[in-house]
């Protein structure tokens, strides 16, 4: 999922899409891709809409990457993005191109249960699930106690997955609301659905970026960029 432009990262993003940034020498989406790849993972799809051009340029010699543009992304929420790559959720990992992994073990391929890699936080800042026996019990999108932080990645079993991508269908299709996270289906309107679960990971497993100040910190050769800021 790497449609939008990472406004937050201006102006490092003016001329270049977030998830091609690099990173102490490597683009953010490479560490996902890298990481699906040595796990066997090898079909892999690029959901892209802001600079879709240096999308299909930077993959064009890799024969195990498809880039999907999403001509749509500035007219909804990031559903329009997985509407474009809906015929390919069942059975798969969905990964924000704007991260960066640094344990391939999250995505070992088996896919026991529908659900999202988390962590436990005794204050989970955001995207915050209550965890039951397994189970994703609620979900609460501005931070919660004792509760897990949901990364952004997640799997789906085929059948999980076949009933989301219809789901999505409608969503763009039937009911024409395009202002929503495709996460708040199977999370929220459809909860009863589905039975997701965590695949928990450690602290450090992913890193986010979400500001120019991180990416500064994170990398400090982008410190000469601040006086564009």
């Amino acid at each position: 999922m790497a449609a939008g432009e990472g406004s937050r990262l201006r102006p490092v993003t003016l001329t270049t899409p977030k998830p091609l940034v690099p990173v102490n020498g490597k683009r953010m989406i490479d560490t996902s891709i890298e990481a699906l790849k040595r796990n066997g993972i090898r079909e892999i799809y690029i959901v892209c809409g802001y600079k879709s051009e240096m999308f299909f340029e930077a993959f064009k010699d890799d024969p195990e990457v498809t880039v999907i543009e999403n001509v749509h992304y500035l007219e909804g929420n990031n559903i329009t993005s997985m509407y474009a790559a809906k015929d390919f959720l069942p059975g798969s990992f969905v990964l924000e191109g704007d991260i960066i992994i640094s344990n391939d073990e999250i995505l070992r391929p088996e896919i026991e249960k529908s659900g999202y890699c988390a962590n436990y936080l005794e204050e989970a800042p955001e995207w915050a699930l209550k965890v039951e026996n397994g189970r994703i019990m609620s979900c609460e999108i501005k931070g919660a106690p004792d509760a897990y932080r949901l990364w952004g990645i997640s799997m789906w079993t085929r059948e999980d997955g076949e009933r989301l991508s219809e789901l999505v269908r409608a969503q763009i299709e039937d009911i024409k609301d395009w202002n929503v996270y495709w996460d708040e289906l199977a999370l929220f309107k459809y909860k009863e659905q589905f039975d997701l679960g965590i695949r928990e990971i450690g602290e450090n497993d992913i890193i986010e970026i979400d500001t120019f100040e991180e990416l500064v910190e994170m990398d400090p050769s982008y410190e000469k960029f601040r006086r564009e800021k």
